[in-house]
Parts: structure tokens; sequence; C-alpha cells
């Protein structure tokens, strides 16, 4: 047997020897969280009853706290704090159908939805995986359904999935040169902009315009869909909100602090805040964060990127989730589409591309073991995303590669 069918093998018995582990993780997740959830206890609460401040009309106080809380005890269940909305008021219209139902219903058929995402999200990814269907074809969809983000993100009703679809099918559309579409489908995420938004910044950096054309286009008609939704001054109360991600939010005369842990962002602000909390100012931390994010946007930014429009948006995935303002477990649902690509283009052979990525597929459950330091799986992201940019770059050969597999699926 050669070195490079070892290896493969390898590579192949790690990853079919692991999968038993991650879904009994699931499993057990399902058994002990979704009773909860159908009880109240998940995020999809939040967008349940944005949704229904818009339909009744509040939308005027779409962003005030006190009022969100209310209707979240009285509708949903009662909860030490609710879950403040802090998304484009676009997005609370969005899901103004689902409070005509009641909360049990609404969260059954968001989650129905959440599977057809992800069904959906499977099938615009099959050029992406055929290298992994040789080892057996169910591989895909077991990394998919084992990949913790993505479980969590169904758990709690959260729409990081669509996520995922949006930029499934960007990146189908940019394999096919249709990179208008693209960006138009890219700038539909905006709910998710910490996300979005460094992907935009990479590809203006990289002028990338008939993807930023599409982009923009989304940009403006979700901005005005928002203003149009709540009004001028809800907006600037929505901008504050963003703000206050990690520290207070204004209620009244009180102020309450947001339910969010820094330690649990698997990012740049994370890894740094926790790391250097002892050592640094508060404000001499935030400088080092933002000297750091622009330091990987022009690492990226500057690159001549020999590889295709469409590797580009997959090294601009992981790099968006890196200097992210503010990051969810379940919002690395996005990682698995590089992870995806990264095992297939490198499962003949054993590297540090396919180890970074299977890293990545396995360390969001190292939340059961070290929650107080989940910040350290940045790590991870960052040694993933330097073995993305190396590869990509060193072949450009794949572009062909990628066509020819396009072109093989049409004539089928």
């Amino acid at each position: 047997m050669s070195t490079s069918a070892v290896s493969r093998k390898r590579l192949s018995d790690l990853l079919l020897g692991l999968l038993p582990f991650l879904l009994a993780v699931q499993l057990l997740s399902w058994l002990t969280f979704f009773p909860n959830a159908l009880r109240g206890h998940a995020d999809f609460r939040q967008l349940y009853v944005a949704g229904y401040i818009v339909r009744t009309g509040g939308a005027h106080r779409l962003y005030d706290y006190s009022r969100q809380t209310e209707l979240q005890d009285q509708l949903v269940s009662a909860d030490e704090r609710a879950l403040p909305f802090i998304r484009p008021a676009y997005q609370a219209a969005l899901f103004a159908p689902f409070s005509w139902l009641s909360y049990r219903s609404a969260y059954l058929t968001f989650l129905g939805m959440n599977l057809l995402f992800l069904v959906l999200t499977y099938h615009l990814l099959v050029p992406e995986f055929c290298n992994l269907l040789t080892e057996w074809r169910g591989l895909p969809a077991a990394l998919m359904l084992s990949f913790y983000p993505i479980a969590l993100a169904l758990m709690q009703g959260q729409d990081s999935i669509l996520l995922v679809m949006l930029l499934a099918a960007a990146l189908h559309f940019l394999r096919r040169g249709r990179d208008s579409i693209a960006g138009l489908v890219t700038g539909m995420g905006l709910f998710k902009f910490q996300i979005v938004l460094p992907i935009a910044l990479l590809f203006l950096l990289w002028r990338r315009w008939r993807f930023l054309g599409g982009f923009s286009a989304a940009t403006f008609t979700a901005g005005w869909l928002s203003v149009l939704v709540t009004g001028g001054s809800q907006t600037m109360k929505f901008v504050q909100s963003i703000m206050s991600v990690g520290g207070g939010i204004a209620a009244g005369a009180g102020t309450i602090q947001f339910p969010l842990r820094i330690s649990m962002m698997a990012n740049l602000r994370g890894l740094v805040e926790n790391l250097c909390a002892s050592a640094l100012s508060p404000e001499t931390i935030k400088i080092l964060i933002l000297v750091l994010s622009a330091a990987v946007i022009l690492w990226l930014g500057v690159d001549t990127l020999e590889k295709t429009i469409g590797d580009s948006l997959v090294v601009a995935i992981v790099a968006s989730v890196l200097v992210s303002y503010y990051l969810f477990i379940h919002d690395l649902s996005v990682l698995f589409i590089p992870v995806l690509v990264a095992l297939n283009r490198s499962a003949s052979r054993v590297c540090l591309l396919s180890v970074s990525a299977a890293m990545v597929w396995i360390s969001p459950t190292l939340v059961f073991l070290i929650p107080g330091r989940f910040y350290l799986v940045a790590i991870v992201v960052m040694t993933f995303l330097w073995s993305m940019r190396q590869y990509a770059n060193e072949s450009p050969h794949q572009a062909n590669w990628v066509t020819a597999v396009i072109g093989e699926h049409r004539e089928r």
C-alpha cells in the first residue's frame, strides 16, 4: 500500500472512529435540552417574541428590554432574565407569522424548517465533498449532523443554520461565476452581521466588485426594511444594544447585565480578553483586539489570491469567525462549510489542513470539558485559517478540479 493510501486510510479511520462519540454527545444533549426547549428555555424565545411585537403593532418598542422581558415571561415562560433581541428589525418581521402559533408549536415548526435548511445545504454542497463520498456515502451527512454547533443551533431554535444555507448557496453561485447573486445571498445573512460584514470587507479588499454589488443591494434593502419596521429612534437603540454585548444594557433607570460570557467566545475577542484580563486595562485590551483583527483582515486582504473566488469565500468564512465582534457556540455552525471543503480536498493525505479541519470539527465539544476556557478554541480556528490560506494559494489547480466536478453534475 502506498504512503498516500496509508495516510488516506488513517484520516478516514480517524473521522469514522470519532463519529460514534460525537453522535453520542448529540444524543445526550438532545435528551437533556429538548424538554427544556419545549418549555420555553431556548434562544427561540427572543425570535418568537420579537415577531409578536412587530405583528401586534409594537415595533416602536422592539428593542425595549423591559417590554421583551414582560412578553417573554407572558407568552413563553418565566425565566431569570429575558434574552434580548439584538438583530436588525427586518428579521423580527420575518418571524411575525410564527407568533400566530403557540410558542411550543412555533418552536417545532422552526425546528422543521431548520432541518429543511440542512437538507438544502447538503445538496448545495454536493460538489464540495465528492472525495469524502468514496470513503463512505454517508460520511458528509454524518459530519454535518455530528458537528455540535449545528446540533446546538437546532436545539436552541437559532437562525445560524439559515446563515449556513445562505453561505452554501453563495459558494454554489460563486463556483458557477454568478458573483452578483452570491453577494446578494450573502447579504441576506445580515441578521448575523458580525459574521457577514467581515466577509464583505475581505471581498472589498480583494476588489470583487460584482459580489460587492449584490451584497450592497441586500444591505440597502435590509436597512431600509428595518427602518421602515421600527423607525429611526429604535434603529439607534438597536445600535446601542449591539455595543452593549458583553457589558450592560440600559433598561429604564437601571442596568442589567447582558447574558453572555466572553469566555465562551471562540474568537480573538474571547481569547485576548481572557488571556490579558489581569495584565492589561480594558481600554488596552480593546485596542489590542482591534489591532489583531485588522492584522488578520490585512494579512488576507493583501493576498494575491491565486485561488478561485469560491475558495476566497471559504477562507473568508473562517476569518469572519475569528474577527467577529461577538460569537456564540451555535454561530460556529458556519465553519462546517470550510471544514467540509478542507477534509474533502485533503482526503488523500494527512496534513496540517486535514488535521486542523478535524480539530475544528471536534473542538466545540470541549464546551463540556472546559466551559470556562472555551475561548481557547480560537487557537484551533487560527490554525485552521492559516492552513486554509496556505493550501488555497499553493493549489491553483483546484479551480480546474471544481469546474470539472460541477460540469459532471450538470451532465447528470
